[in-house]
């Protein structure tokens, strides 16, 4: 009996040890604080207004924030914004290396303490200004620009930047003064940002049944408002646990189950604390299966941002459940000139470069270099993503090759075939390159450019495997007409030898009936 209820014991420790495993998925870390099921995006200082200088200038004022460990790398896009007057500010001592897409309509100022670098060459100037005291942060910043230009268009704060691309404002109504409150930057029509945030730790594990999501946001961190977006299809249960203080708004059209340790706000009502839930992964999963009765986890997150306010949208994220903000985030870096260059060679030792007047033939194989000049003590390397050939109407993807190199600090090279232009009808052509720019010792990238180059190819004589023999109209004509003389001379000659024949039997026919003399007469 004492073995049998030892084993029982056992079992029932198996059975609970598997579903402990089972219940619950490990977090990783969600680059860019977004995926398919989860966004979380901060509320940053900012505001936004109709404001154009009596020069018909904007002012517009751009705040620079970097987490512990993160590289201050950037794409700034200017070519698509009005004329304008942009102030760069940074509370950090780092230098900060921009990758500029230039616009010689909108002139650059930075404050004192904050350094900017270019990664490539450029005629861009800066201008230094002493203003704004870390005392008088934000508020300060804003008067002194406010006295200056006698206003301010727009004020915005991101975190970690990857790609920051200004636009023209496309909205009207908008108020006249700049009065700083927390905003989502992403909002903001005449800015689109791509940031390489990484504050979040998410999983997702699909089970049948009710729906349970579990955010933990560590006692550490200092998030007071957030603001938690749920999709109707795939929340049915949901755990929200944070530090004392910390309040919850929740944003949904349709009935859920609610468990937290914090204040939440649901239409309109105050819900109070229903348990005090450590900040510990085992005490809240017990919490929430022994409240909820449930087995599994759909999904388990943590938010380790330090900032006042957040935004956190759950569930499958769809066109038809994600906010405008976070449809808004899509990087339009794709679109702006490339500062790379690409060099065509004939010859595999890229000693004879091509011109822009160049041919190539397309059975020859066309040898490239992607290069980009580097400042400072920054170091990029080039990655190739994909290649496609472009001619009026048609498009093609290109194949490519990559070839190596000896020298430590040598170009991408890569290799060409156009073979599969032969049949094509153009000879005019647009070679294009998707490439990133990555910083060699740390896992980091600018969001994908593109480097293109014009060449004329000419199509070469390619005979095909079989050697089928390919005849024209005259060809076919001189056929017939020496088959017909042929004929001609075939049907004289045997005419002459018939006649020929015919003349020689008469002959000896006549000999043959001609009595003979000399044969003996027959005796009767």
């Amino acid at each position: 009996m004492k073995i049998i209820r030892t084993l029982l014991a056992l079992m029932m420790g198996l059975m609970t040890a598997a579903a402990d495993l089972n219940g619950i998925c490990k977090p990783s870390s969600v680059p860019g604080n977004k995926n398919d099921w989860i966004v979380l995006k901060e509320m940053t200082p900012g505001c936004w207004t109709d404001f154009i200088t009596k020069d018909s200038m904007e002012v517009h004022i751009l705040k620079l924030l970097l987490s512990p460990g993160t590289n201050p790398i950037f794409n700034l896009n200017l070519t698509g914004a009005n004329p304008s007057i942009l102030i760069i500010t940074s509370p950090s001592t780092q230098d900060f290396h921009v990758l500029l897409s230039d616009n010689p309509s909108v002139i650059l100022y930075v404050t004192n303490g904050t350094s900017i670098k270019f990664i490539r060459p450029t005629t861009v100037e800066p201008v230094q200004k002493q203003v704004a005291t870390s005392a008088e942060g934000d508020s300060g910043l804003l008067k002194w620009a406010t006295d200056e230009f006698t206003g301010v268009t727009s004020f915005t704060t991101v975190r970690d930047p990857m790609t920051i691309t200004f636009t023209r404002i496309k909205d009207s109504h908008l108020p006249t003064s700049c009065d700083l409150q927390l905003e989502l930057p992403s909002k903001k029509t005449l800015i689109e940002l791509n940031t390489s945030s990484s504050d979040l730790k998410s999983c997702y594990n699909e089970h049948p049944g009710e729906k349970l999501h579990i955010i933990n946001i560590p006692d550490d961190v200092r998030i007071r408002n957030v603001s938690v977006h749920l999709s109707s299809e795939s929340c049915d249960k949901v755990v929200l646990r944070g530090p004392p203080d910390t309040q919850w708004k929740i944003h949904t059209n349709h009935e859920i189950r609610l468990l937290s340790n914090n204040h939440i706000f649901f239409n309109n009502l105050l819900m109070s604390p229903r348990f005090a839930i450590l900040d510990d992964l085992e005490d809240i999963t017990n919490k929430a299966f022994s409240y909820f009765q449930s087995t599994s986890v759909t999904s388990y997150s943590v938010i380790h941002l330090n900032i006042s306010a957040v935004q956190l949208w759950i569930g499958k994220i769809t066109s038809s459940t994600a906010s405008p903000e976070v449809e808004h985030t899509t990087s339009a870096s794709s679109s702006s000139p490339s500062p790379l260059q690409m060099q065509l060679y004939s010859s595999p030792d890229y000693t004879s470069p091509l011109d822009a007047s160049s041919k190539v033939h397309s059975n020859k194989r066309v040898y490239a270099e992607i290069s980009i000049q580097t400042l400072g003590s920054i170091s990029l390397s080039i990655k190739v993503r994909s290649c496609r050939v472009h001619s009026m109407l048609l498009e093609k993807n290109m194949p490519f090759k990559e070839e190596t190199c000896s020298n430590k600090n040598c170009p991408k090279r890569l290799s060409f075939s156009f073979e599969l232009l032969q049949d094509l009808p153009s000879t005019s052509w647009e070679l294009e390159c998707a490439v990133q720019l990555c910083h060699e010792k740390i896992k980091f990238c600018l969001n994908e450019t593109k480097v293109k180059r014009n060449l004329q190819v000419i199509k070469s004589y390619m005979p095909s495997p079989n050697q089928c023999f390919e005849f024209g109209l005259s060809a076919v004509l001189g056929i017939a007409f020496g088959g017909f003389m042929i004929g001609v001379l075939l049907i004289g000659v045997l005419w002459f030898i018939k006649i020929r024949t015919a003349y020689e039997g008469r002959v000896g026919e006549s000999s043959c009936n001609k009595p003979r003399d000399d044969l003996p007469l027959e005796i009767r």
